[in-house]
């Protein structure tokens, strides 16, 4: 199988309510053969992220409706397993929110404002591959 066709095996959900961004991660993954769907707002990622499985989510913290803690809050106290791999999107870097994050299961987080596009799909691919290279959160 080549490389292109591993990677579109890949399923891949960005919750981002920027437009910008959103359409940004989407393009930028979709260029590099990654099957990726997108939510705008809390309840449209908690409804996707509840029906479909999903090799990674990309989640926003700061979303309309329900914010992305709050989507994770409502897994965890409806008892439902996350069975997908969930990673941050934040401007945010705060230790109080990713202390709670981890409390939630997520793998990590990426700092929007910190990362270029190379680095967005080198982030995206170590975690997929099990070779994080992120080492923010322990």
């Amino acid at each position: 199988m080549t490389d292109q066709k591993i990677k579109a095996a890949k399923k891949i959900l960005v919750v981002e309510d920027e437009e910008y961004i959103r359409d940004l991660y989407v393009q930028l993954l979709q260029k590099e053969g990654y099957l990726v769907e997108s939510a705008v707002d809390g309840e449209e990622a908690y409804m996707k992220m509840s029906k479909k499985d999903y090799d990674l989510i990309l989640l926003d913290i700061i979303l309309p409706k329900i914010d992305g803690l709050q989507i994770l809050e409502k897994f965890k106290k409806e008892k439902k397993e996350l069975s997908s791999p969930v990673v941050l999107l934040t401007n945010l870097s705060q230790e109080v929110v990713v202390a709670k994050a981890v409390d939630y299961g997520v793998r990590g987080y990426m700092v929007k404002s910190d990362l270029t596009p190379y680095d967005i799909l080198r982030e995206v691919d170590g975690y997929l591959n099990g070779k994080h290279v992120n080492t923010q959160l322990k």
